[in-house]
């Protein structure tokens, strides 16, 4: 067994307890809960009250669900549980320890994704049970998924990286929550191929792109685009993170 691979178990493993504790400190929430539980089913009962419409808009739905549960489940949620974990010093603690600086990022990431998942599935069930059209091209909406969580997961850690404590969370995380959400309005709306430099508007192309669709963009622009978000999200990271709480 080589010692590559030695290493990389036990920081599997250490990532995975940490993400069991978040997801309990979570189950434990009755905010949070709520907030993870209340968007896919006010969108499963706004679909059946709508379901003629919603055929003929499911592109259009699948972005904004997409968009609102990445920023509410992945980017709010993972900010704020590392401004507040890192303000407590548990972050500090497991540092000290033998846990890498991966493993505990993982591991407090990991339970926001898993709620992120969660609500992509209840909705994706409504939407099958409705017979809304599958995607002719699932590869671009795959790709528009994995580019909107790598993206938004980056974002939550340089935003948590300036954010002093978990109530400035609510107005640090407002500049990318606009970015997105204009974006993803703009999207259908001006036709431009700039727009895919855009989380929202990279979304929109891809989504488009997998129900062979119009396109204003370029699906191949469109994931250049949520590359390079995640990349400055990632190398912001690495500049401004601090492990012990800021003043």
């Amino acid at each position: 067994m080589s010692t590559a691979t030695t290493t990389t178990r036990p920081s599997a493993s250490r990532a995975w307890v940490i993400a069991r504790t978040e997801l309990r400190l979570i189950a434990r929430s009755k905010a949070t809960l709520v907030s993870a539980t209340a968007f896919p089913l006010m969108f499963a009962a706004f679909v059946i009250a709508q379901a003629e419409t919603a055929r003929n808009a499911a592109v259009g739905m699948i972005c904004m669900v997409l968009a609102f549960f990445a920023l509410f489940a992945i980017y709010l949620t993972a900010t704020t549980t590392l401004v507040t974990r890192r303000q407590d010093l548990f972050l500090k603690r497991l540092r000290s320890g033998e846990t890498g600086d991966g493993a505990i990022l993982a591991g407090v990431l990991a339970a926001p994704l898993v709620l992120f998942l969660a609500q992509v599935t209840v909705v994706a069930g409504v939407l099958v049970a409705l017979d809304i059209p599958a995607p002719s091209r699932p590869w671009w909406l795959l790709a528009a998924v994995v580019g909107l969580v790598a993206s938004t997961l980056t974002a939550a850690t340089a935003t948590a990286a300036i954010t002093p404590n978990a109530s400035a969370a609510q107005i640090s995380t407002m500049p990318y929550i606009t970015v997105v959400l204009g974006s993803l309005v703009a999207g259908p709306l001006v036709e431009s191929p700039y727009l895919d430099l855009t989380p929202g508007g990279a979304l929109v192309t891809l989504v488009r792109a997998a129900y062979d669709l119009e396109l204003a963009g370029n699906p191949g622009f469109a994931i250049a685009g949520l590359a390079l978000w995640t990349w400055v999200g990632v190398d912001l990271t690495r500049r401004l993170f601090r492990w012990e709480p800021r003043h």
